[in-house]
C-alpha cells in the first residue's frame, strides 16, 4: 500500500467506504445492500468531482507535490475500486442488481450493458473507474507536457549545436558529454528523481515511458532532422544519447535504448561507415524508383538491410533522409 503513496483525504475516504460495506455487509435484503451501494457510488463520483475541482486549482504548477498528490489521490481509488470490482460480495450484488432489475444501480445502463454485467465481464464500478482513468491520464499528459516544455527550452543550445563542424575523434575513451548538452541532462536528470519520489510507483511507471516517447520524438525532430553531421558530430550525438542520456533511465529498466528507438537507430544511420552508407543508400534508391522488382519476394531486401543493421522502426523513406543529412560522402 506504500507504493500507491495515497494521501490521507484519499486513504480516509476510502477507509469509510469499506467501514460503510461491512455495516451493510450483514442486511439480509439484497435490495437494502444496493441502496447502499448505490449511495457509495454517489459519495466516490461526489469525490472525484471535488478532486477535479481543486486539481484545477493546482494545475498551474503541474510539477507540483499537491498536484501530484491529487494523481496519488486518483489512482489510489481507482485500484481500490478495480479490487472491489472483483471481490465475491461486489459479484453476488451485482448478480442481485442484474435480477431485481434495481434501476438505482443499473439506472441508464443499455441492454449490452446490463449483459455484461450479467455475465461478470463488467463490474458495477465500471462507469467510475471509466471517469477517473479519463480523470488520471488528463493529469499525466498536463504533468508531462510541463516537464517536456521545461526540457525543451534547456535543450535549446543543444539543438543549435555546431554538428557538421565537430572534428572526428577515433578514441571514444577521451570523449565527454557535449557541454550544450549539460543543462537537459541535469533537467531530465531532476525531474526523474523527482517524479520518482512523488509519485506511486505505477504512475511512475507511466511517468517515465511517458517522457522517454516524448523525448525520442523531440530530440528526433528537433535535434536530428534539424541538422547535418560531420563523422565527429554523429560520434557525438551517439555519445551523448548511449552513454549519457540512455543511462539515466537505466535506473528504472534494464533496456532504456528500448524506448528511444528513433534517436537509437539514427546514430547507427548517422554512424555507418562510408563503404556501408553508399551501399544502403544506392539499395534504398533503386528500391524507390522500382518497387515493383521486389513484389512477391518474401522479405524485401532494403528492410532485410536495415534489419541487419539493427533498424526496425524507421521506414526506408526515413533511412534515406537520415543518409542525407551525412556530410562525408566521397567527392564532396
Amino acid at each position: 500500500m506504500d507504493e500507491l503513496k495515497a494521501p490521507d483525504c484519499a486513504e480516509t475516504f476510502m477507509t469509510l467506504l469499506q467501514v460503510i460495506t461491512e455495516r451493510y455487509r450483514a442486511l439480509p435484503c439484497h435490495s437494502a445492500q444496493l441502496k447502499f451501494l448505490g449511495l457509495q457510488r454517489e459519495l466516490v463520483d461526489d469525490f472525484r468531482i471535488r478532486l477535479t475541482q481543486v486539481m484545477k486549482e493546482e494545475s498551474r504548477c503541474p510539477l507540483g507535490v499537491r498536484y501530484c498528490a491529487i494523481l496519488n489521490a486518483v489512482n489510489y481509488i481507482c485500484t481500490i475500486l478495480g479490487d472491489w470490482g472483483d471481490n465475491v460480495f461486489f459479484l453476488q450484488l451485482q448478480q442481485a442488481a442484474v435480477s431485481l432489475g434495481e434501476e438505482a444501480v443499473l439506472g441508464g445502463l443499455g441492454v449490452m450493458e446490463v449483459g455484461r454485467l450479467a455475465s461478470l465481464e463488467g463490474s458495477l464500478f465500471e462507469g467510475l473507474l471509466a471517469l477517473l482513468d479519463r480523470l488520471k491520464g488528463d493529469m499525466m499528459g498536463r504533468l508531462l507536457e510541463w516537464t517536456m516544455r521545461e526540457i525543451t527550452e534547456k535543450a535549446k543550445p543543444y539543438c543549435q549545436d555546431r554538428w557538421l563542424s565537430l572534428p572526428s575523434q577515433h578514441d571514444q575513451s577521451t570523449m565527454s558529454l557535449s557541454s550544450s548538452a549539460c543543462p537537459m541532462m541535469l533537467c531530465v536528470r531532476d525531474r526523474l528523481l523527482n517524479l520518482h519520489q512523488v509519485l506511486s510507483l505505477s504512475l511512475f511507471q507511466l511517468a517515465w515511458q511517458g517522457l522517454a516517447e516524448r523525448l525520442d520524438n523531440f530530440l528526433y525532430q528537433d535535434v536530428i532532422l534539424s541538422n547535418h553531421f560531420s563523422d565527429g558530430g554523429a560520434a557525438q550525438l551517439q555519445f551523448d544519447m548511449t552513454r549519457n542520456l540512455f543511462p539515466l533511465f537505466g535506473h528504472y529498466c534494464k533496456r532504456p535504448e528500448n524506448f528511444f528507438k528513433h534517436v537509437k537507430e539514427a546514430c547507427i544511420i548517422l554512424c555507418l561507415n562510408v563503404g556501408s552508407a553508399i551501399l544502403l543508400r544506392n539499395l534504398l534508391k533503386e528500391t524507390e524508383e522500382d518497387t515493383r522488382d521486389w513484389a512477391g519476394a518474401g522479405d524485401p531486401p532494403p528492410e532485410s538491410a536495415l534489419h541487419e543493421l539493427g533498424v526496425y522502426c524507421l521506414a526506408s523513406c526515413d533511412v534515406l533522409i537520415l543518409l542525407n543529412l551525412r556530410a562525408s560522402w566521397p567527392g564532396q
